[in-house]
Formats: C-alpha cells, structure tokens, sequence
C-alpha cells in the first residue's frame, strides 16, 4: 500500500518552460534553441544541480566561453528564477494528498540559490514531510545515491513510495529500488494517473 508520495519539482510542481520564458526577451527562436541547448544541456548547468558551482560562478563561466552574448546572459541569470511558478493544480493535489493522511516528499535536481529563492517567494515547502535538493546533496538524479538518501533519511520503505517526475530516466533508479512511478508528461492529467495507482483524492 502506497503510504509516500515524492515528487519532483520542475515541470511537476513547479513550471520550468525556458522557451517560453525568454520569448520575454526575444522572438528569435532559433537563438531560443540555440541558447537553451548551450545553457541547459551544459556541463556548467549539472553543476549547478550538483551543489558543485555557484550561480554567480556559472554566468562568469559561461559569458567567458560566449563573451559575444554577454548582454542576454546577464539578463537571463537576472530574470530566469522568475519563470519558477507554481503549478496550482498539481500543488492543490499536494494538499489533498496531505490532508487525507500521505507523508509528501520531494526528490530534485535543483540549485541551492533557486530553492532559496523559492523558499522565500511561495510558502509551499511547509507542506512537505521532507525534501532532498542535489544541490545541497552534491549528488543528481538518475544517482543512485540521491535516492536512497531519500529513502534512508525519511525511513521510505520504496514499496510504499510513488515517485512523481517530468522526466522518464529518472524515474528508472526509483523503479529499481521498488517504488512506484508516475511519469507526469506535458499532457498528463495528475489526478487521473493517480487514480490508476489506487490513489482517489
């Protein structure tokens, strides 16, 4: 029986659509693409995950490597925490899920600097059992490790755990360690999949 719920952050509770932010400041969607491949598929970037490398370290390094874009970077790194807002409809099913007696947890790639933000921007945290951020634990999802801190810190039993995330690799560790898993697509209605795991709320 499913007594643990773990969610992800990005795109799961949180949104986190970059293209659709930076049309902000630009409509040049090739260069949209272009930047986002650079910025978020960078090894720079998992380190900002990892806890290993500051965001003021991370724009120093990468407007060094694109010194001709050094204008738009330090826009970004200005404004792109402001595109983290919550997901009502999926933060609502948080709350039901608490209220009707589940232990709720997150599990997340997620910078030290950008949980704090959120920290202080919503009040949403408070409604966790616990959390395990990377970048506070100097390890990343699909890691191993970052699951089974998970698991050992809060005493999971992983047959009683579902685990919530955007991204189909990562739910893959969770699966090995005998959790339960909900792969929430742009498409994906919460409440439903939920439902097909014996979840009612």
């Amino acid at each position: 029986m499913i007594k643990n719920i773990i969610f992800d952050l990005g795109n799961v509770l949180l949104k986190f659509q970059p293209s659709e932010f930076l049309l902000r400041f630009t409509n040049d969607a090739e260069y949209i693409n272009e930047f986002i491949a650079k910025i978020f598929r960078s090894s720079v970037w998992v380190e900002l995950d990892r806890g290993t490398i500051s965001l003021e370290n991370a724009e120093k390094t990468f407007i060094a490597k694109y010194p001709g874009e050094e204008a738009f970077l330090r826009l970004f790194f200005e404004h792109w925490m402001e595109m983290l807002i919550p997901i009502e409809e999926n933060m609502k099913i948080v709350k039901e899920l608490r209220d009707i007696g589940f232990k709720i947890f997150v599990l997340s790639n997620f910078i030290k600097e950008t949980y704090v933000y959120i920290e202080k921007k919503y009040d949403i945290f408070h409604l966790f059992d616990g959390q395990i951020i990377s970048g506070f634990e100097k390890a990343i999802k699909p890691e191993k490790k970052l699951y089974l801190i998970l698991l050992n810190r809060y005493h999971l039993i992983p047959e009683e755990s579902l685990f919530i995330d955007d991204v189909l690799f990562y739910l893959k560790p969770a699966k090995k360690l005998g959790m339960k898993t909900i792969w929430n697509k742009p498409e994906t209605n919460l409440r439903e999949e939920l439902r097909k795991s014996g979840i009612s709320i």
